[in-house]
């Protein structure tokens, strides 16, 4: 594992390849990647170390095309990717031996991260919608390149999920019985969903990762950062990730965002809970890989098990 010296280091090497290595280096907040802001001058970047290791080159690579397609195609303030020397975009320096690090440099984008989701304003939220219904316009006439590479969250995303919920609450001193409900109902969800038809007007590349913490407020604007983990998803399933920390009135305004663009998914009332538990089942899966957040997900049980419930006898 890298410290915080040796993270200076790469960073240091990956901005030769631009030549910024002279930049002033701001280390960032980020739960997967390790970021820096980069100022050079009057010109900021964002540099990405990706050492968490969920993609490798071709997937990089794949999430900065769909970027550069959408900046093509849209009129959305999104990060610019920039490319190296070589003319390319994802740069790998050696983090020690045996290992390198892949990098990626992206533009800046002025704004501020909303201190908490009630901060925003309604108005905001309908922003944010209608931004997701654009990627989602896009993402319905996108066509992916031959070597173009991302995560599918499917039936295998979601069990994998579970498995690791299930084992890691197995080891605390939560009621069996309970556990053991919660992994049958997630089943009988996930069983149902891999039934679901994949349609053009209902999967297709993804952000998934909406949520307040990506949100950045540019003047009268709303943008969306943070593509690291796009992939191939039903559009329900992008809606119900950023719903899910969301409250009755803000979801409305975030809903009627979305629809000055373009109409809900077909079967969104139907379906709204399955997605909804597979958004929560999903965050408590990455959470509980995470010692610090364990007693924040055994907290949440009781409400998981409930909702699982509830979504369940949807489907009867």
């Amino acid at each position: 594992m890298m410290n915080d010296k040796t993270f200076l280091r790469v960073a240091i090497e990956a901005l030769r390849n631009y030549g910024l290595e002279s930049a002033q280096l701001t280390r960032l907040g980020g739960a997967s990647n390790t970021n820096f802001k980069v100022d050079a001058g009057d010109k900021s970047y964002v540099l990405r170390l990706h050492t968490s290791a969920n993609h490798d080159r071709v997937g990089i690579s794949s999430e900065l095309a769909w970027l550069s397609n959408l900046q093509s195609d849209t009129t959305l303030v999104l990060p610019k990717a920039i490319v190296n020397f070589d003319g390319e975009l994802v740069t790998g320096v050696p983090a020690d031996r045996e290992s390198e690090t892949l990098c990626t440099l992206l533009s800046w984008i002025e704004g501020k991260i909303p201190p908490t989701v009630d901060a925003l304003t309604d108005e905001q939220l309908a922003k944010v919608g209608s931004l997701m219904a654009q990627l989602h316009i896009h993402s319905r006439q996108f066509e992916p390149p031959k070597d173009f590479k991302r995560q599918i969250f499917d039936q295998a995303h979601f069990s994998e999920r579970l498995e690791v919920l299930h084992a890691a609450l197995s080891n605390t001193e939560l009621d069996k019985t309970e556990l053991n409900c919660l992994k049958l109902d997630a089943n009988y969800i996930i069983t149902h969903f891999a039934q679901l038809e994949r349609r053009q007007d209902s999967f297709g590349i993804i952000h998934a990762d909406f949520h307040s913490g990506n949100y950045l407020l540019c003047n009268k604007k709303v943008c969306i950062i943070d593509f690291d983990r796009c992939g191939f998803g039903f559009y329900l399933y992008d809606l119900a990730l950023a719903l899910m920390e969301l409250g009755e009135q803000q979801r409305k305004a975030f809903l009627q965002g979305y629809e000055t663009v373009t109409p809900l998914p077909t079967d969104y009332t139907k379906l709204k809970q399955v997605f909804l538990c597979l958004a929560y089942l999903d965050n408590l899966g990455f959470l509980v890989t995470n010692p610090e957040e364990l007693s924040f997900v055994v907290g949440e049980l009781p409400f998981a098990i409930e909702a699982f419930r509830n979504a369940v006898e949807t489907l009867l």
